[in-house]
């Protein structure tokens, strides 16, 4: 999701009015003194996704909607919601009214699904079924003035969803929710999928094996053959337009026995490889067969010495048990190192046969092709220039095939993978489903490149006393060292909560698939944070805006970042108030020189 514009409505010709506000493509910074009205824009991009907002009175009375454009899945989304204590938001996509929404629930699972986010049904702290509201995981990217700052998750109403911090969490990351209320139903839909998968993935790799198998080896690369079928296309046409057919059949016989012998050499060299390969494999297995058989003779050498009664008096004594176990392993062990270097020897040797009767076509038409030139040197003969352009031809059509075969080689290995990363997040669910408490791999991977992530942040924002030690629990909240958040105090604080986000932000836009790719603050806590670490943190989080293609935006009195124009936008009042610039003012009020 990328924000594309703000913009506030009047209700009346003496309204007031913002004009639209483009967002910068990485940042975008609102640069005015307290009380400009900087709180209610960006309040007003919440109010747009859904947020519960308490704007002040003249606001409402003023202000008729909030207008929001976004791209979602190269669409066009533009969300626009009246002013006032009842939901009514309308949805357009295109230009076009999608739907009108006059409750949260229904709106919430609209973005869900356009969002292509599950909507599976949460527990309430009262032990009821519930969506995971929309509104519920923007305090995750959107950090308010008031409460914003002191918590790693500050909704503006109590939260009422079972462990909603952590929740809240798992869906933004695309991990199963924690406490399903639809657990067993859920499972018994996701074995379903899991066999399923199975099955197709098989069928997938079949599939992909024999489309493989049609190559020509060696594989080329698509470019290399597009760029082949360019130069046989352009000396066609080249032969086509001629007057001296003599010459152009010589010169295209040439390049035919020139493009035949790159070849020739091409199939050489791979076939070198191949034999030298088997070779290898042979001797390979020749000492893997001679371990085995010192770990044969050890064997019954061991049997041997167990066979003494005075060395292990009782036949359950159990001496020689470690040796025989390990004897079993090893041997299983190098038994199938020996079947895969056949496997692979078997399929060395078909490929290196293959490519000796191509090379002996591809001999056979070298000489057809000196021949067809000696007999071009001697006549003028109009059947060999028919014969050079008919070569040609048939190059073309050999290339376009070659060419066909590798994109299906290449989409069904895309296919292939796509199938093997939907089977690994179902099994992650199908882990999170189990009646044990262990979390997935992936759970447990997010939750130590988290807490990595969070102490890098730490040190951008130069936070001093506080542990980089830093373990995310089971709830997916932070313990710094022995210390959770509630102990710190003052600037430490803030700063623990700026890098909180700043990880999770850092850790979803890293994923190209994730939705969720604007972070918003709302005066960071200036008098709190030095100048320096302030600005250290916004560039460092530019960079990863730019990288990962995403967006910060943030309101500012006191310190002020330094706008790139290529990627940035500073959002200044262009208003004149009564006592200093606003953003938002009357129509037709002449716009504050400079500012726009």
């Amino acid at each position: 999701m990328k924000f594309e514009s703000l913009e506030i409505i009047p209700n009346s010709p003496n309204g007031w009015h913002s004009g639209e506000l483009k967002f910068g493509e990485a940042i975008t910074q609102l640069y005015a003194k307290n009380g400009s009205g900087k709180t209610p824009l960006i309040q007003a991009m919440m109010f747009c996704l859904g947020l519960h907002v308490q704007f002040r009175d003249d606001i409402v009375r003023n202000c008729k909607m909030a207008r929001l454009k976004v791209m979602l899945n190269g669409k066009g989304f533009t969300l626009e919601r009246m002013m006032g204590d009842s939901f009514d938001l309308t949805v357009k996509v295109d230009n076009k009214t999608e739907n009108r929404f006059y409750n949260e629930e229904d709106f919430s699972k609209f973005m869900l699904k356009s969002l292509k986010l599950r909507s599976d049904r949460l527990v309430t702290n009262g032990n009821t079924p519930t969506i995971p509201y929309f509104s519920a995981l923007l305090p995750l990217f959107y950090l308010d003035q008031d409460q914003g700052y002191s918590e790693y998750y500050a909704p503006p109403r109590p939260g009422f969803i079972k462990n909603q911090f952590s929740e809240m969490v798992r869906l933004a990351a695309n991990f199963p929710p924690q406490h399903s209320y639809d657990k067993k139903k859920k499972a018994i839909e996701v074995k379903k999928d899991l066999d399923y998968l199975d099955i197709t993935i098989v069928d997938s790799r079949k599939l992909m094996d024999r489309l493989a198998q049609e190559l020509p080896s060696p594989v080329r690369k698509i470019e290399d053959i597009e760029k082949q079928i360019s130069e046989s296309k352009s000396r066609l046409e080249d032969l086509k337009k001629t007057k001296d057919i003599k010459s152009e059949s010589i010169s295209t016989l040439d390049h035919l026995i020139g493009a035949q012998r790159r070849r020739h050499h091409e199939l050489t060299s791979e076939e070198a490889s191949l034999e030298s390969k088997i070779s290898s494999s042979t001797q390979i297995r020749e000492e893997i067969q001679s371990e085995i058989e010192t770990l044969n003779l050890n064997e019954e050498a061991r049997r041997a010495f167990v066979s003494f009664s005075d060395i292990c008096t009782s036949p359950s004594c159990g001496i020689f048990m470690a040796s025989a176990d390990s004897y079993g392993k090893s041997l299983l062990y190098l038994r199938d190192q020996i079947k895969d270097l056949e496997i692979a020897t078997v399929s060395n040797i078909q490929k290196a046969e293959a490519i000796s009767t191509e090379k002996q076509f591809i001999e056979k038409q070298i000489a057809q092709l000196a021949q067809q030139r000696g007999l071009a040197e001697r006549e003028a003969g109009i059947e060999v220039f028919i014969e050079a352009i008919s070569r040609i031809a048939s190059e073309i059509f050999e290339l376009g095939l070659e060419k066909n075969k590798l994109e299906k080689y290449e989409q069904q290995k895309k296919s292939h993978l796509e199938l093997l990363t939907r089977r690994e997040t179902t099994l992650t669910l199908e882990d999170s489903l189990q009646t044990s408490r262990e979390q997935s791999p992936d759970i447990l991977e997010f939750r130590i490149e988290l807490g990595q992530k969070m102490a890098e942040w730490l040190d951008i924002l130069n936070s001093k006393n506080i542990s980089r030690d830093i373990r995310i629990d089971s709830e997916l909240k932070p313990i710094l060292g022995t210390e959770k958040l509630g102990i710190i105090k003052g600037s430490s604080k803030a700063r623990t909560v700026l890098a909180f986000h700043a990880a999770l932000f850092e850790l979803c836009t890293n994923n190209q698939n994730s939705p969720f790719r604007v972070l918003i603050f709302d005066t960071p806590r200036q008098q709190e944070i030095h100048w320096e670490d302030l600005d250290a943190y916004i560039q460092a989080l530019k960079s990863v805006a730019v990288r990962n293609k995403a967006q910060v935006i943030f309101s500012t009195t006191s310190y002020k970042y330094e706008i790139d124009t290529k990627t940035d936008i500073e959002w200044l009042p262009k208003f004149a108030g009564d006592e200093q610039p606003m953003y938002l003012g009357k129509i037709g009020q002449a716009p504050i020189e400079g500012s726009e």
